[in-house]
């Protein structure tokens, strides 16, 4: 491929990203978990205090990393922060994830690394994910930064590679605990691709000094210790940091409501059909298969994509694709074992499938004889690249929390912000406005994202009982899970008229308001 076409496809590559990631981005409601994680960034918005919290919320670098986009909003305080802010950070990662494999133009070829970024900008699941507020983005981000900059390091080392591979490997342990995954990976995907792929005596000269590997890992030490101590208030952060391997540990492979079996991932991406909506990456999968063939092959030379020389593979490139390849399997496999799966997790290994895609579609192009079956071999590709916009539209503009989208998971129902929106309507019409006094009584998973969506409101309690409540006569608005509801009904039903909202697919809150307020409510719709 010429320099040219690269550079146009790949910037092209970059314009589908961008347009598919931060369009309309408060679409869909806030899931519970993006919830908490922006209320997590609040508290640090408006105090600047931050303490690593070991049992839960992963690491600090999400909410590090939205305070710029706060501040570029003129956006100080949680009440004023919206979606639009906290989803602009993962969307723009998820652009920076593509435009990293740039780095990969001389290691594996320009085809291959033009075909692994428009692969990752049209995939479904990398866009649904980048306009998540969640971790994972930003993990894939400065995952396969630190992949990226390791391989560089083997193959041409130097002091600046050795830093840049340490401080992005920290911030990636700043991110997430799993990433102890991707450096045990990565590194015996490194070491098995540096044996395999037979290094002569100039590559073993060239093999980096064990002071390039200190100042990586010094780098590495240094960069998660600035984070987890929330640059330098807390030092014990770094501590609680290697003490909470034991909780995820424990999490990942114990039994519970995120348990799945070794296949879930694959089936998820591969092929989903519910009520008449089909969704397939397979084509990424089935290229990414033909990638690792590709990779592991005993190729000498590639043919060229036309007529001419066949291109010789020299062992950089050979070193490379082996990489790749190995380390993206033992991550996809590493994550499959786990019996916690959420299918966000698979944003960083997918991502890798991405640029093992690339390779496979180069290698099919250059393959394919007679040449004019490589136009053939185009036109599918075009095909299949147009059916995975197709299905991006739909997962995220069109299905974007609908249950039959394969990457929705727990996702709050729309018909939530009718409830949401009721609650804001009733404090128009109560002498204390939005200092209105609510009562939130249900377990913590279903209490999840009214804190986000009443982040305005002065006096909202959250409780997981109704003694623990205090009671709730003369409460003007009172929300309540089933179990709750049930024993409300019978015990105030006087006092109250309720209505029922949909928190998830069979998740039903129920909002009782005070029979007076409601009254005025009504009366005030039946003048209108």
């Amino acid at each position: 491929m010429s320099k040219t076409a690269f550079r146009g496809l790949f910037l092209a590559a970059l314009i589908a990203a961008a347009a598919l990631r931060f369009g309309r981005l408060d679409l869909r409601p806030m899931h519970h978990d993006e919830a908490n994680q922006a209320v997590k960034f609040g508290a640090l918005l408006e105090s600047g205090e931050y303490r690593y919290d070991k049992a839960d919320h992963h690491g600090p670098t999400l909410y590090y990393a939205t305070l710029p986009a706060a501040w570029l909003r003129g956006q100080k305080t949680l009440a004023a922060l919206d979606e639009k802010t906290l989803r602009a950070v993962p969307a723009l990662f998820g652009l920076g994830l593509i435009a990293l494999f740039l780095l990969l133009g001389k290691a594996v070829g320009r085809g291959a690394a033009a075909g692994a970024a428009v692969f990752a900008a049209i995939s479904p699941a990398l866009t649904y994910y980048s306009r998540f507020y969640i971790q994972e983005t930003l993990f894939a981000f400065f995952t396969w930064g630190f992949l990226i900059a390791l391989g560089w390091l083997l193959t041409k080392p130097s002091v600046g590679k050795a830093v840049a591979a340490g401080i992005l490997a920290g911030l990636a342990y700043a991110t997430k605990e799993t990433s102890i995954l991707v450096f045990t990976a990565g590194s015996v995907g490194l070491a098995a691709a540096w044996l395999l792929s037979r290094p002569g005596a100039e590559e073993k000269r060239r093999f980096p000094r064990p002071a390039l590997w200190l100042a990586g890992l010094a780098s590495a030490t240094v960069t998660a210790f600035v984070f987890f101590s929330s640059f330098f208030k807390n030092p014990r952060g770094i501590v609680d940091s290697l003490a909470a391997f034991k909780d995820y540990a424990a999490r990942g492979t114990e039994a519970g409501m995120h348990s799945q079996p070794w296949y879930y991932y694959f089936k998820t991406l591969g092929w989903t059909r519910a009520d008449g909506v089909v969704w397939s990456e397979a084509l990424i999968l089935g290229l990414a298969a033909l990638g690792i063939v590709a990779a592991i092959g005993r190729w000498k030379t590639l043919p060229p994509r036309s007529c001419g020389t066949p291109v010789a593979i020299g062992w950089a490139r050979k070193f490379w694709m082996r990489y790749l390849a190995e380390t993206t399997t033992l991550m996809a496999l590493f994550y499959s074992a786990l019996s916690y799966k959420t299918p966000w997790n698979v944003v960083p290994f997918f991502a890798g499938f991405c640029i093992l895609a690339g390779l496979g579609a180069d290698a099919a192009i250059r393959t394919v004889r007679p040449k004019a079956m490589q136009g053939a071999v185009l036109v599918l590709l075009g095909l299949g690249a147009t059916l995975l916009v197709r299905q991006n539209l739909l997962a995220n503009r069109r299905y974007p929390a609908d249950p039959r989208n394969p990457y929705v998971y727990a996702q709050t129902s729309p018909d939530y912000m009718r409830l949401v929106d009721r609650i804001r309507d009733l404090a128009n019409f109560h002498r204390d406005g939005k200092a209105l006094l609510v009562k939130v009584v249900a377990d913590p998973s279903e209490q999840w994202p009214l804190p986000w969506y009443l982040r305005d409101f002065k006096r909202v309690g959250y409780w997981t009982s109704l003694a623990e409540a205090g009671g709730i006569e003369g409460v003007p608005v009172v929300v309540a899970s089933q179990r709750f509801a049930e024993i409300i009904e019978q015990t105030a039903s006087d006092s109250f008229q309720a209505a029922y909202y949909g928190l998830r697919p069979e998740v039903v809150l129920t909002l009782f308001v005070d029979r007076l307020l409601w009254q005025r409510f009504l009366n005030s719709r039946m003048a209108r």
